[in-house]
């Protein structure tokens, strides 16, 4: 985009999801802008007038307009950019912090100097979601993050310039956006100290991300792709997914499966779900199982039938799935196979969250103590610092204990 880019040494970037070709198509069809653009290319010589310069400057950008004698000429070796949808919304992105100039001239409200600005607004905001994958990011914190990476002052001004970036960027397409939930917007009043937040959530959309991919790719930044792993073992894939947001997990996951025939698929899955030692392992396993259909359904009925960990994991998967009936699931089963979900969490960063959601009364210590799970204790010392039950916290605080002192 300008030279504001990530640095090729930077860490490398969470996996990406891409679209299909006729998914960008038709993303791209859909940006305001590109109508925009092409209306205005479409209207030259005729009387009509843009409601201001923004679109004028953007089509001049991206090559679909020159001034000869004052005035705007199509040209016409960049012709085919019209019909061309996708690579026009590429050129329009990548052309964005050109149109800083309109804004400095025609908004009394950007701070000084907003047409040198913009470039480094849209990157440091682009890669900044980029970053954070298919999370949303609140809009609120965005000022507090621009103006620690750019340095910029903290002002009205400020706020505006980046609620002008942000327009921008959905104008074009690249921007969804969503609610917060109540969590989410305490988060946001605990980091801005703003008491009444704005529940405004924003994340990339999916040409956005296939744009920016492409962006850090040409600039030598390790920016990997859903899919590029599928030729790794799964416990190889596995290693590299803790991590990653469940969405990226799931779709690494299948990729993997769709590189394979499903019985080779199945082979390793099961194979994996048997001899891991890992509970995010095994989780991973039974959704590649899962993604094969009723052939990986049967195969996790095998590894049930087998016993041990892995039989209980099984076991609580085919009750979830409806291929086995709740009632048939043993009680040792239930213990030993959540107890191993639990853990699989724990390594996932998300045990402290289902905590917060079990249901009332629900017993998570005497489940723990009752498994005999080699992650026990370490539930246990999570549940007896973070449960919201400071009742079941010291429970949890004194089932460690006795597991201490008895050697386990």
């Amino acid at each position: 985009m300008n030279e504001q880019g990530p640095e090729s040494d930077a860490p490398p970037m969470p996996a990406a999801v891409l679209p299909t070709e006729a998914e960008l198509r038709v993303a791209a069809e859909q940006s305001t802008v590109l109508k925009d653009l092409r209306r205005y290319v479409a209207a030259l010589g005729k009387p009509d007038e843009p409601d201001n310069a923004l679109i004028p400057r953007w089509a001049e950008a991206c090559g679909l307009v020159r001034v000869v004698d004052g005035a705007h000429v199509a040209v016409e070796e960049n012709a085919n950019l019209l019909d061309s949808p996708v690579e026009l919304w590429e050129r329009a992105y990548l052309t964005i912090g050109e149109t800083g100039h309109v804004f400095a001239v025609e908004d009394d409200d950007v701070p000084p100097g907003f047409d040198l600005m913009l470039p480094r607004l849209v990157s440091t905001i682009a890669f900044t979601l980029y970053g954070s994958g298919p999370t949303p990011v609140p809009v609120d914190l965005l000022p507090e993050v621009l103006t620690a990476m750019l340095g910029l002052e903290r002002s009205e001004s400020t706020r505006h310039a980046v609620a002008v970036t942000l327009d921008l960027l959905e104008r074009l397409g690249a921007l969804h956006q969503g609610v917060a939930d109540p969590a989410e917007l305490a988060s946001v009043t605990k980091v801005t100290g703003d008491p009444s937040p704005s529940p405004a959530m924003i994340w990339l959309t999916p040409i956005a991300v296939w744009a920016i991919n492409r962006e850090l790719r040409a600039a030598g930044v390790n920016a990997p792709v859903v899919g590029e792993s599928a030729d790794e073992s799964l416990d190889s894939l596995c290693s590299g997914l803790v991590g990653s947001a469940a969405a990226i997990m799931d779709a690494e996951l299948k990729a993997w499966a769709r590189r394979r025939s499903p019985s080779a698929t199945i082979e390793e899955a099961s194979e994996f779900l048997r001899t891991t030692k890992r509970p995010e392992g095994r989780l991973f396993a039974l959704v590649v199982l899962g993604a094969t259909g009723e052939p990986g359904v049967e195969a996790a009925a095998e590894v049930r039938a087998e016993g041990g960990v892995p039989g209980a994991v099984a076991a609580m998967w085919l009750s979830e799935q409806g291929a086995v009936r709740r009632e048939t699931i043993t009680r040792d089963e239930v213990a030993i196979g959540m107890t191993d979900h639990f853990a699989a969490m724990h390594v996932l960063g998300s045990f402290v969250h289902q905590l917060a959601d079990l249901e009332d009364g629900f017993d998570v210590v005497d489940l723990l103590t009752s498994s005999g799970h080699p992650a026990t204790r370490e539930l246990l010392d999570v549940v007896g610092a973070k449960h919201p039950d400071r009742a079941m916290a010291k429970k949890a605080r004194t089932a460690s204990f006795k597991l201490r002192s008895s050697g386990r």
